[in-house]
């Protein structure tokens, strides 16, 4: 579909009689498949939809550099040409970094955020660990199916890949169907070093919920403190034995956590 001069993928799942509208925004290197569980179990009940970023996935492909608040912009133009405003966003990783900028750029479009393993960046953040930054750093000649498989083991709790080898068969399934480049990728990481919100959280005022696994080695959980003080009125809930992923780590608990947000603010 057409949205800010440029065509974006989508998925969409939804009954008859939504009871709000909800967007999820993916992550660094992500597309809209590493949501598809999550939104066809919102859907249920709400108009569930996911794009794919530019230059991601099935969207338009795009090579000039470009900033987070293009990506918020573009998730502005999605909601208004799919008549879906305003919205509960729910972004993952750089997915939530785009949704604070959305909800500081286009407030009239969010009715909520859910922010889930991810940071308002800014000098005042905590790194990732070893740990976090190999996940990051993959030889850049790694086939995308393999490289799906080494990053989520990284980036997930330990344990978690030998407990469930069907989602590194999800993750590699999806890196299959939507690739993602090497220059693609190195856009999305530049946009998301320049990521600062830090001193405008306190203009979101819309009702939020941050969601951060306790052993998140990508973006540390002192990141989310930071995020929940900065927002007012926000709530943190923090996972234990949970890495970067939540939704997959802990999926029943990570939906259980959705709807109570959803069904509360809606």
């Amino acid at each position: 579909m057409e949205a800010g001069g440029r065509t974006l993928a989508y998925s969409e799942v939804s009954p008859n009689e939504p009871r709000a509208n909800v967007l999820f925004l993916a992550w660094l290197g992500g597309s809209r498949l590493g949501w598809q569980p999550v939104v066809e179990a919102i859907g249920d009940e709400y108009r569930a939809l996911a794009p794919d970023h530019r230059d991601t996935g099935d969207s338009e492909a795009f090579t000039d550099p470009y900033l987070l608040p293009d990506l918020a912009d573009d998730a502005a133009a999605f909601l208004r040409a799919v008549d879906a405003a305003p919205a509960f966003v729910v972004g993952l990783s750089m997915g939530g970094m785009v949704a604070q900028h959305l909800a500081l750029r286009h407030p009239e479009l969010v009715r909520g955020l859910v922010l889930v393993a991810t940071t308002p960046g800014g000098a005042a953040s905590t790194p990732a660990t070893e740990r976090g930054r190999a996940a990051l750093f993959l030889p850049a000649d790694m086939e995308p199916q393999e490289r799906a498989r080494q990053a989520l083991t990284l980036m997930t709790h330990e344990g978690f890949p030998e407990a469930h080898p069907e989602a590194l068969d999800g993750a590699a399934a999806n890196a299959a169907r939507h690739p993602m480049g090497a220059e693609s990728f190195k856009r999305q990481f530049r946009a998301i070093r320049a990521h600062d919100t830090s001193a405008e959280l306190g203009q979101i005022t819309v009702p939020t919920l941050v969601l951060h696994g306790e052993r998140d080695d990508l973006i540390p959980l002192p990141n989310a403190e930071r995020l929940a003080r900065g927002i007012p009125g926000a709530e943190l809930r923090v996972y234990p034995a949970t890495g970067h992923l939540p939704h997959l780590e802990r999926p029943e608990r990570f939906l259980h956590d959705l709807r109570g947000f959803l069904k509360q603010q809606s």
